[in-house]
């Protein structure tokens, strides 16, 4: 067995085109009728039409799939990705480096400083 691909789940194929591809600089690599495939560079995020929308909840305390992405300041990719609209779990980045977002369907990932 090797690993395929990411998928998460959204309710609205066009705001997950607005989000992933212009707020989050991902190129979309294939389109169909029910999904959206981004590149990760190395690997596909696959974006799948759903019904529901999910609930945050306690992210970190749930059983749950977070998609982690680095960046190389934690600072200054937080603040930038704030000026864009993105919602943060958190008011600050932690003293671990990261700082947990969520998508417009309720998916939660996480920014992390690379430790490279």
């Amino acid at each position: 067995m090797k690993f395929g691909h990411v998928m998460i789940f959204v309710t609205d194929k066009e705001k997950a085109r607005w989000f992933y591809s212009e707020v989050l600089g991902m190129e979309t690599v294939l389109e169909e009728e029910n999904k959206l495939v981004f590149d990760l560079g190395g690997s596909k995020l696959t974006a799948f039409k759903c019904e529901k929308t999910t609930e945050i909840g306690d992210y970190s305390n749930e059983a749950r799939t977070v998609l982690v992405f680095e960046v190389e300041s934690i600072e200054r990719s937080f603040k930038e990705m704030q000026e864009k609209g993105i919602q943060f779990l958190h008011e600050e980045p932690t003293p671990g480096k990261y700082a947990a977002f969520v998508d417009p369907f309720g998916n939660v990932h996480e920014i992390a400083e690379s430790t490279n």
